[in-house]
């Protein structure tokens, strides 16, 4: 980690002057605490004793108004653009609602790192506060230092102590918290020390007041008391930075003292030294969520990540109110409520999901969309705006300009949000998975499905023309269009695009052969076939890969090279025989001549017209265990393109020798939507065709069983089923009987059914065993509708639902903790406690076959219906 890596200096190394400070403020940092591990976290208090600079912290009286517990803040309103820290909040005492409070273990990470390098971050603290405080004009003085905008060049260095579950990092040095896999604003960091009464709560004050507080603390101030103008025998302090005329008195001995602090207009507050919780019996609402949030944070703290979820998005990124950030905190939230009543304290304690997201649209720039811009009408401009942010992602995507700016963008945020990962949790060997919603998992399939060729033509091909006759052949005279879809061909990585050149070239003299010829369809079927076996096996020779991509480099330059010097050749013989016609007087023959040059220009024609992109893939850093798909339109795309998903061997299963086959680098696959999403579309007939009539596996309602309709469509169903069954058991039992009675004859020999043995899989089932790792296993996955919500209403958000739909969380998540035992083997370890507060009811409770008493309920309302 540069700037802040794991392995910089130790704190001897820091410099003491404030400049000097914060340019070695990553260098200083203590390696171990940027490691986010049970263990660091344990022995946090320890260091935090051990450190000299605690020890004039610690109380040194007993008075109830003394306490050595410090706790760290972090405001939920976000620093304006250069706003220094120092310069908010304007007032003494901090907003009762304006700040969070970090958990107990993020504040012991954060005090431990303030400590080791006390002298200089006070003293870089000094300095901001000064640059902004009241000058003689008594408004705020603006900084024309670039010092602090300039502490961290480039921002991807920055890296400080991490807090809530490693999604957020504080930098003591500008007092900053800040996201770590995403770009958001700067919030403003409290160091609370002192605190100020404030109803039944305490309310840290700002740090300057603090300063000057705990310097009278020290100097033990009370003992210089005296009769002061109200009458009161107390010790005064006047308090620098304030409201005019705004002090602290101190009253009492050494183990009764207590200190008030007066406002300007006479109104008293009481203060304490140290964190202390509320006194109240009944907790606030505040009071309550700050102490689930903390709970939450804690927990996060003790139990290390043990699967990575990067989530990709689709469309609508680009409009004003969607927030994948947003988004990915509601998903988060679901999951872990969900996660206390589904998992049990083994599981949960085992490992924990850190669910990433990936804003792969945030940053780009298409050069597209400002001549877009330019053309859009202005009638019921909103509308036009919304479907441009929206349904414009998807036209880029398939336009072969714009496709390789999106592929990249996506592969580069993935690899680069994974660095990040493991630059903070060095030696991770846990697994990793995609999610993909809408648009998003079919960027997040194309990718996985080119981990082992990196390049690939244009997903819909590309177009070229040649000029023919009315037979079909090459034409001499004007051309006629002819649209040619060109067949993926094996290529180079480093190809970024491939030019098909005409199977002969002929001039006067010079005839040359096209060697692709010599290659033919049969090298490219095997070479296509092996790619897709070995990106489905996961067995690749890579040196003979390596080798033979080299071989096929030679030989291109060695064709490019022959190529050229025929053109110059072709052009030098025109050349001359132009120049002596036009020497003697003549025109250009155009019997013979006129030909050759038309195919010459042929090929400089084609290099303009046959252009066949190719797309660059980037390898990840990472494999994939499990792929995601929500509310994803994949197979949509996937017919339009005649794909289907297998390892290449599959044209006499699907009877077409035009399907290409393609198979994603994942050890799992799971297609998750919502039976009204007008995006969403199946996958599994693609894969196995005899799928095409069977449902999708119904997800389970997340509070258990089906829901009625459904269960009663499937109570249905099933009645259907075994009446059709007997029928035809009985038809059979008495076409049996009928042959048993009738006289045996030659004609009649008991004809045994040949259906004992059992039937040869197809190859479609084979790959939906490779897909989802079990014989039996499914990839479509329908979540279930509400009771009694017509269709139309519910498909208005269902798309953009996933986020926040329970029963999708809970489905991921049981798959997540698949492999881990609901119980410990041994009885050596303890539960942890739990945190969450189960959510309140976002929907009227729908009935269910497994609740017997709303069934009894809802029994009761249908019969006093009927009876009115």
């Amino acid at each position: 980690m540069e700037n802040g890596s794991s392995d910089s200096a130790d704190d001897s190394g820091a410099s003491t002057s404030a400049s000097t400070g914060a340019s070695n403020y990553e260098e200083a940092t203590s390696p171990d605490l940027l490691k986010n591990t049970p263990s660091n976290i344990a022995r946090l208090e320890d260091v935090i004793e051990q450190c000299k600079a605690r020890h004039k912290y610690l109380s040194r009286t007993k008075s109830p108004s003394d306490g050595e517990d410090v706790r760290w803040y972090f405001c939920k309103v976000p620093l304006a653009h250069k706003e220094l820290s120092a310069a908010v909040p304007p007032t003494e005492i901090v907003g009762k609602s304006d700040y969070f409070r970090f958990s107990k273990r993020d504040s012991l990470a954060l005090e431990a790192s303030f400590l080791q390098r006390e002298e200089d971050l006070l003293a870089y603290w000094w300095k901001e506060y000064a640059e902004c405080s009241d000058g003689p004009s008594g408004s705020r003085s603006v900084s024309k230092d670039t010092e602090s905008d300039d502490l961290y060049l480039v921002e991807e260095e920055r890296v400080g102590v991490p807090v809530k579950g490693g999604l957020y990092e504080v930098d003591l040095m500008r007092r900053h918290c800040f996201p770590v896999y995403w770009n958001g604003e700067n919030r403003r960091v409290l160091r609370g020390q002192w605190y100020a009464k404030a109803g039944p709560d305490w309310i840290p004050l700002r740090e300057d007041v603090a300063e000057q507080l705990e310097l009278a603390y020290q100097c033990q101030v009370w003992h210089r008391r005296k009769f002061q103008p109200s009458g009161q025998f107390a010790a005064r302090v006047d308090l620098q930075g304030t409201s005019q005329g705004s002090h602290a008195l101190f009253t009492g001995e050494d183990d009764t003292w207590e200190a008030t602090l007066v406002h300007s207009g006479g109104k008293s507050v009481k203060l304490r030294r140290g964190f202390s919780t509320s006194g109240s019996s009944k907790p606030t609402q505040d009071e309550l969520r700050q102490q689930k949030e903390e709970e939450m944070d804690d927990y996060c703290s003790q139990v290390p990540v043990g699967h990575l979820v990067f989530m990709v998005h689709g469309i609508g990124q680009r409009l004003e109110k969607a927030n994948l950030v947003d988004d990915v905190g509601d998903f988060r939230r679901v999951t872990a409520s969900l996660a206390e009543r589904h998992l049990t304290p083994y599981q949960r304690s085992t490992q924990r999901v850190l669910f990433i997201p990936c804003q792969w649209r945030k940053g780009l720039r298409l050069s597209g969309e400002s001549a877009v811009e330019k053309i859009t009408l202005d009638g019921v401009r909103g509308l036009r705006v919304t479907l441009g942010a929206t349904v414009h992602d998807v036209l880029y995507y398939m336009s072969p300009i714009y496709c390789q700016q999106i592929i990249d963008s996506v592969s580069s945020q993935l690899n680069r949000l994974y660095m990040k990962f493991l630059k903070r949790n060095p030696g991770y060997n846990g697994k990793i998975s995609l999610y993909g919603h809408s648009l998003g998992s079919v960027l997040s399939y194309d990718i996985l499905c080119h981990q082992e060729s990196l390049s690939s033509p244009f997903p819909m091909g590309s177009v070229t023309f040649e000029a023919v006759d009315d037979q079909g052949n090459v034409a001499n005279g004007p051309c006629q269009p002819v649209v040619s879809i060109s067949q993926p061909e094996k290529s180079d990585r480093e190809i970024g695009h491939h030019v098909s050149f005409s199977d002969e070239i002929v001039t006067d003299d010079p005839r040359i052969e096209n060697e692709e010829a010599s290659h033919g369809p049969e090298t490219d079927l095997e070479g296509e076939l092996g790619g897709n076996t070995a990106s489905a096996v996961g067995m690749v020779d890579k040196d003979k890969l390596i080798s033979s991509l080299e071989k096929e480099v030679k030989t291109l330059k060695a064709r490019i090279s022959q190529l050229e010097k025929c053109r110059s050749m072709t052009s030098q013989i025109t050349e001359t025989e132009d120049s002596n016609q036009t020497i003697q007087g003549e025109e250009p023959k155009s019997d013979n001549k006129q030909p050759i040059l038309r195919k010459n220009t042929k090929v400089q024609n084609e290099k303009e017209n046959c252009y066949k992109p190719y797309i660059r893939y980037t390898k990840l850093d990472f494999k994939v265990d499990t792929f995601y798909a929500a509310g994803s339109p994949l197979g949509v795309f996937l017919a339009l393109r005649n794909v289907r998903i297998g390892i290449g061997r599959g044209q006499d299963y699907w009877r077409d020798e035009k399907i290409q086959e393609e198979m994603p680098s994942c050890r799992q696959m799971f297609n998750i939507f919502h039976p009204f999403d007008p995006v969403a579309y199946r996958i599994e007939p693609l894969v196995c065709e005899e799928y095409i009539n069977i449902r999708p596996v119904i997800v389970p309602y997340h509070r258990g069983g089906r829901r009625l309709h459904i269960g009663y469509q499937e109570f249905k169903e099933e009645i259907s089923t075994v009446s059709n069954a007997v029928a035809s058991r009985v038809s059979y039992l008495k076409e049996k009987a009928i042959n048993v009675l009738q006289p045996k004859g030659k004609e009649t020999i008991e004809e045994e059914p040949e259906s004992s043995h059992k039937e040869e899989r197809s190859y479609g089932s084979l790959m939906m065993e490779r897909l989802t790792g079990s014989e039996e296993g499914r990839i479509d996955h329908m979540l279930q509708h509400k009771t009694f919500q017509h269709p139309y209403i519910l498909a208005l958000g269902s798309h953009t639902n996933y986020w926040r739909d329970h029963d999708t969380a809970l489905f991921i998540i049981k798959h997540l903790y698949r492999d881990i035992p609901e119980e410990p083997p041994s009885d050596n370890s303890e539960p942890i406690k739990l945190f969450y507060e189960r959510d309140p009811i976002d929907e009227e409770t729908p009935l269910t076959f497994s609740d017997r008493v709303l069934i009894r309920e809802f029994s009761r309302k249908v019969r006093k219906y009927v009876k009115q």
